[in-house]
């Protein structure tokens, strides 16, 4: 056992460090297992894989190595808001704990995405242009005052404020238009000075899309400090790391983009070089042929990816897609000829060529679908249509990292002819990386994680969830419904439960697996209970994420006259993970039907075409694992706490007999229910238990 070891197990047994600061810690065998796999990583390198069933504790069990390992550490998570849990309550809370028994004083530093952050210089190019104008009254004027106050120059103190997407853009820079140590502000810069801190800090908490947003930086040559002095590395909420790392890593643009440069262009073209060009003339060039491009998928649907395997999408006029794609670059290449002549007149200006070129440099990779380890696609939204050219996996972009946290060699092993001497003698070197999910495989190898990430070799561990289901949560699966393809299938499920949600006052997590079911339930649950005040019916997309957790936790009450109280809430793909509602808020969770990838989806067509190529099962070794995948996250919802209770309701037949059974396994073990007269019995046992608490 390493010293690491030593200090970290006792402080999680009976009578421990954290039992005697928590009133209802208890030592459990799955975070002691956890915390000695993650301290022995930490200590001999290498990668290590945890799938930490819910309940089990895992932040403590990766926090307390690492905090007592004295090595600088690189924390990663999916979700801004566990990031804020991190920094503002576990991390403080665990030194004060540790400190009590040793000296640890570890500088923890929050570092979020650019678009987080004030930009002082667009914020004073905005404020200079209403003046110009004679604009006295303006958001903008409200920002430029909490601009002198603000310490950190995160935007979300502005509350709501910023939800207004226009001002976001004013006042905010992005990777395009970010003039880096060319801008005047660049020596107050918020984004910079908080890069710089973590920099310093010994334990900085990032989210993956900022950690791949630099990696894929530095692999293109530019700038990257995230991974320069880690030693360790923690991905929290690791199962959407390939999806995060696929966007990463592969090529993108779209209108909006085109559409901003063009603002921009007409903005510090006037501003900066007034008369030396009509600068309002080309930027309403660009936005012509912007336009026109979104103009030639006007047919298709929105929010859907459309195959891109010809010279035009799918459903799109080819030649109207060419003459609106020529147009597009050559008008780009135009702006390139003006801006080359004033390109030395303002850091602005230079800018404006380099992202130009970059644009350019984008259309051209993207005009090329000849990579057979890539998918070319297009959707489309209110914003514009998005262009992308995506990798089947992240892995493939990732092995050269992983290779830096392999194991220390071992004193008198033969040393390699390709070792890098410089690189080997870096006391900084990453040695250990640390992936942890409650769901991360349909097996005890995990390969659902691992394989598309590059991860076979890392070391595995499974561990599970300390929740007795069998006596907190039942499993109903409703087969008197129209199969889960019919058309009538969602609003005959949303009538069926209305009664049931009255009587159980609301506290539903309603899971969809598409927009359509997710409108047509909402619009059938806005009929049904239009007479029920006492329970709110909330909608995905009606207000922040934030403001549906607060509200569904704040309204679960029960009232005198004894009518209990709560929220309906309706979502589709974004709550199916990280909705954490503890306690008896959430009672029950309805999943419409067996969440399967879109078979039509470009992604997974090629992906299905590929392993089809290999002689591998498509559905059984893809289909069947992301949808037992994403059941397993959104069951997940339901039981969050060691006295919670509730019903988990999957309608959709199919999990009843055949491969369902197989996904039924994966599930935890919770009682199901043989009956409609066992659902409402167990309606009225929730209800009454609600009752009860109240």
């Amino acid at each position: 056992m390493t010293p690491l070891e030593d200090d970290v197990l006792p402080l999680f047994d009976e009578g421990g460090a954290l039992a005697q600061s928590f009133p209802h810690f208890r030592r459990r065998e799955e975070q002691l297992a956890m915390a000695q796999a993650v301290a022995q990583t930490i200590v001999s390198g290498g990668c290590l894989v945890v799938e930490a069933g819910t309940g089990i504790g895992k932040t403590f069990a990766y926090l307390i190595p690492e905090l007592l390992s004295g090595k600088r550490v690189l924390i990663s998570t999916a979700t801004k808001a566990l990031q804020d849990q991190l920094v503002h309550r576990d991390l403080p809370k665990l030194q004060e704990v540790l400190g009590k028994h040793r000296a640890v004083h570890r500088r923890v530093a929050l570092l979020k995405g650019r678009a987080n952050y004030l930009c002082l210089h667009r914020l004073d190019q905005a404020v200079a242009g209403l003046l110009d104008a004679g604009v006295s009254q303006s958001p903008i004027l409200a920002v430029r005052a909490w601009a002198q106050a603000t310490r950190s120059g995160d935007v979300a103190e502005l509350g709501d404020l910023t939800s207004e997407p226009h001002l976001q853009a004013q006042i905010t820079s992005t990777r395009d238009n970010c003039l880096r140590g060319q801008c005047p502000r660049y020596d107050d810069c918020h984004v910079f000075r908080a890069r710089r801190q973590a920099m310093a800090a010994d334990v900085a908490v990032v989210n993956h899309h900022l950690f791949f947003a630099d990696l894929a930086g530095a692999q293109e040559g530019g700038e990257s400090d995230l991974l320069a002095h880690a030693q360790v590395v923690v991905f929290d909420e690791a199962h959407s790391l390939n999806s995060v790392g696929q966007q990463a890593f592969g090529l993108e643009f779209s209108t909006r983009q085109l559409v901003a440069f063009a603002h921009d262009l007409q903005h510090t073209g006037q501003q900066e070089a007034q008369g030396w060009r009509d600068w309002t003339a080309l930027a309403m060039e660009l936005l012509d042929a912007a336009y026109a491009l979104v103009a030639s998928c006007e047919r298709l649907p929105e929010n859907n990816r459309i195959a891109w395997q010809d010279e035009a999408p799918d459903g799109v006029s080819a030649a109207q897609w060419l003459q609106a794609w020529m147009a597009v670059e050559n008008n780009l290449r135009a702006t390139l000829v003006e801006l080359d002549a004033v390109t030395e007149a303002s850091p602005d200006l230079l800018r404006l060529h380099q992202r130009a070129v970059v644009m350019l440099q984008g259309l051209m990779a993207l005009s090329s679908n000849e990579d057979d380890s890539r998918v070319r696609w297009l959707s489309r939204s209110a914003d514009g249509i998005h262009l992308s050219q995506t990798p089947f996996r992240a892995g493939p972009d990732l092995q050269k990292l992983w290779l830096t946290a392999q194991p220390a060699e071992q004193e008198g092993e033969e040393e390699s002819a390709w070792d890098d001497d410089e690189t080997e003698e870096e006391p900084s070197k990453v040695r250990a990386f640390i992936f942890t999910s409650a769901t991360l495989g349909t097996n005890d190898a995990l390969d659902w994680f691992t394989e598309p990430l590059a991860l076979q070799q890392a070391t595995v561990m499974r561990l599970q969830s300390p929740f007795d289901y069998a006596s907190q949560a039942t499993l109903f699966i409703p087969e008197h419904l129209p199969t889960a393809n019919d058309s009538q299938h969602a609003a005959e499920l949303a009538h069926w439960l209305a009664d049931s949600l009255v009587r159980l006052g609301g506290r539903t997590l309603f899971l969809t697996t598409s927009l359509r079911a997710m409108s047509e339930v909402a619009r059938v649950l806005h009929e049904r209970l239009a007479d029920q005040p006492q329970i709110e019916l909330l909608v995905q997309g009606d207000l922040s994420s934030s403001r549906i957790a607060e509200r569904f936790q704040a309204s679960a009450r029960s009232e005198v006259s004894g009518v209990r109280s709560g929220c309906v809430l309706v979502a589709s793909h974004t709550y199916w993970q990280g909705f954490d509602v503890p306690g008896d808020a959430l009672q029950m969770v309805v999943i419409d039907k067996l969440p399967f990838p879109v078979p039509t989806d470009p992604l997974v067509e090629a992906y299905e075409q590929y392993l089809v190529g290999q002689g591998r099962n498509a559905f059984k070794e893809f289909a069947l694992q992301e949808a037992a995948m994403a059941l397993r996250q959104g069951a997940g919802r339901l039981i969050r706490g060691e006295t919670d209770s509730g019903m988990l309701v999957v309608a959709d037949a199919r999990l009843a007999k055949g491969y369902g059974k197989w996904l039924q396994r994966q599930l935890p073990p919770m009682r199901r229910l043989a009956s409609e007269a066992e659902f409402q019995a167990e309606i009225e046992r929730l209800s009454e238990g609600v009752s009860r608490a109240g």
